[in-house]
């Protein structure tokens, strides 16, 4: 069983769409337009719900949220890294299946 979880681990690892994530993760670790754009939003996240969903808050949220999201390497990055979530996802789906019907039949 541990071998076949490394094997989808080492499958998933290998795509190029992980590589992509990967990479691109690093490229952005070194722009820091993206870095700062990035801290601000967690900042905001924060203070938003710390302040009961304050509308200005949001707005401001949604405003640093538009210059990331318009900056191509930060929406590339995205792309992949859904991609490989959805890819973990479908194990996760299929493990669960596996072991419910393993321990429930």
């Amino acid at each position: 069983m541990e071998e076949k979880l490394n094997n989808l681990v080492e499958y998933i690892t290998n795509t190029f769409e992980y590589r992509e994530c990967i990479r691109l993760k690093e490229v952005m670790k070194s722009n820091e337009e993206i870095c700062s754009l990035v801290e601000e939003v967690k900042s905001l996240q924060k203070k938003y719900v710390r302040s009961l969903e304050d509308e200005n808050v949001k707005i401001e949220l949604d405003s640093v949220l538009e210059k990331l999201n318009n900056i191509p390497i930060y929406c590339d990055y995205l792309r992949y890294l859904d991609k490989v979530n959805q890819m973990i996802s479908y194990v996760n789906d299929e493990m669960n299946d596996y072991f419910y019907k393993l321990l429930n039949e």
